[in-house]
């Protein structure tokens, strides 16, 4: 009598979040970049809440956790912690900041929210130097994200000072070359998936051909 086997439980392979999390967050960045620039009134910004949260935090969370399921460490890090980022922004801005602003004043409120964004600014630069290590739109966005967090975060410390509007209008043009480098890792991703003959370049780490072949090589082959 022939033994007979389980069914096999459902258990589809794994797919990549990378594209929908990197996608979402820049148009999440995007939108506070035109803000802050003065490309659109500075009065917009409480539509930025609704983006954060709803398109920003939630696709992240998504992408974040198809990444995980995937293995990829690195990736599902990145997704849910600026998922709980923009997540906790929208919340400090919608509902927290007018009951800080009433306890301490204006002034302690722009010092903590500045140091909120100066902690973001360093952790971005640790994840900055991994990215390095994958491709070129992938680093370029990590930096410009870390750069554009240091410019608002000493903003918001300096207060409503000519330097620190200054400041303000450079992270928002920072974080719009940013979200544009989000968008094309995230369209990049998803294009190539199904376009195989033309691609878009992804300009993956050692970010040359001519260090990739070389690399390849055996050393007893590059010897003869």
């Amino acid at each position: 009598m022939s033994e007979q086997t389980a069914p096999a439980g459902f258990a589809p392979a794994p797919g990549t979040g990378l594209s929908l999390s990197v996608s979402v967050f820049g148009f999440s960045v995007l939108m506070l970049g035109l803000i802050l620039s003065r490309i659109v009134s500075p009065n917009a910004l409480a539509l930025f809440i609704p983006i954060a949260m709803a398109t920003g935090a939630l696709g992240l969370i998504v992408g974040g956790l198809v990444e995980f399921r995937a293995n990829n460490v690195f990736g599902g890090t990145f997704s849910l912690l600026y998922a709980c980022f923009l997540l906790t922004t929208a919340l400090i801005l919608k509902w927290f900041a007018p009951i800080v602003i009433g306890a301490a004043g204006a002034g302690a409120f722009g010092d903590a929210f500045g140091a909120w964004l100066l902690v973001w600014a360093v952790f971005t630069t640790g994840l900055a130097v991994g990215t390095y290590y994958i491709n070129l739109p992938a680093f370029l966005a990590f930096v410009l994200l870390a750069v554009g967090f240091l410019l608002l975060g000493l903003s918001n410390i300096i207060g409503p000072a000519d330097p620190a509007t200054l400041l303000g209008k450079l992270s928002g043009w920072v974080f719009l070359a940013d979200g544009l480098a989000a968008w094309y890792l995230g369209m990049g991703l998803a294009l190539n998936s199904v376009m195989a003959g033309k691609q878009m370049p992804m300009y993956p780490y050692p970010y040359s051909q001519r260090t990739a072949s070389a690399a390849a090589v055996p050393p007893a082959a590059a010897r003869a």
